[in-house]
């Protein structure tokens, strides 16, 4: 079994253990060591997270498309940091705790998916730029340290989670900036004649 433990960061590999007691007297010993995981190929997922940016930002002319691409990837952000917040609670420290110590990126994540909604029904362009460009910075950029941990605190599909943030975030930026400024453009032309 494996699992990501900060303490355990700065520390050589060793081989521990620990004694089991039942009853006051010892059942056994369970043994381990603390190795450092192999570290993922970083640029991969940088590459991945900036091209797929890329592609979203084409899609700029389709309303349709970005609204998809604002829930699902809003989506898909504000999963991952429940389920985070789900396996990080403990006795101490419950559910609500661990969300409220991540509560800016879980409103960005539901926030790019109110932006896609509304985009759905209303041309809210800056809008969803603005929530692109949160996404891309609050959890694109503020949690791309996943990309070089061998192994996750949080759920084993959180670098995927990142590059989707990154992604989305990116793409929804450039494309709601740009269809923003192409409507105040049509706008300024209209207003001219």
């Amino acid at each position: 079994m494996r699992w990501h433990d900060e303490r355990a960061r700065d520390l050589p590999a060793r081989a521990w253990s620990v004694p089991l007691l039942v009853d006051q007297r010892e059942a056994g010993i369970v043994r381990g060591t603390v190795a450092e995981a192999e570290t993922p190929e970083t640029g991969w997922w940088w590459a991945g997270g900036l091209l797929a940016g890329v592609g979203v930002g084409l899609l700029w002319r389709w309303r349709g498309a970005l609204a998809a691409v604002a829930i699902v990837g809003g989506g898909i952000v504000a999963g991952w940091i429940v389920a985070s917040a789900w396996l990080a609670a403990s006795p101490a420290d419950g559910v609500g705790v661990q969300l409220l110590a991540r509560l800016w990126p879980l409103v960005t994540g539901v926030g790019v998916v109110a932006a896609g909604i509304l985009l759905v029904f209303k041309r809210v362009d800056i809008v969803v730029g603005i929530a692109g460009a949160c996404l891309a910075v609050m959890v694109g950029f503020g949690d791309s340290a996943v990309f070089r941990y061998g192994t996750l605190a949080g759920p084993s599909w959180g670098r995927w989670a990142v590059v989707v943030a990154l992604a989305a975030g990116i793409g929804l930026a450039v494309a709601g900036g740009v269809r923003w400024y192409q409507a105040t453009g049509e706008a300024g032309v209209a207003t001219e004649a």
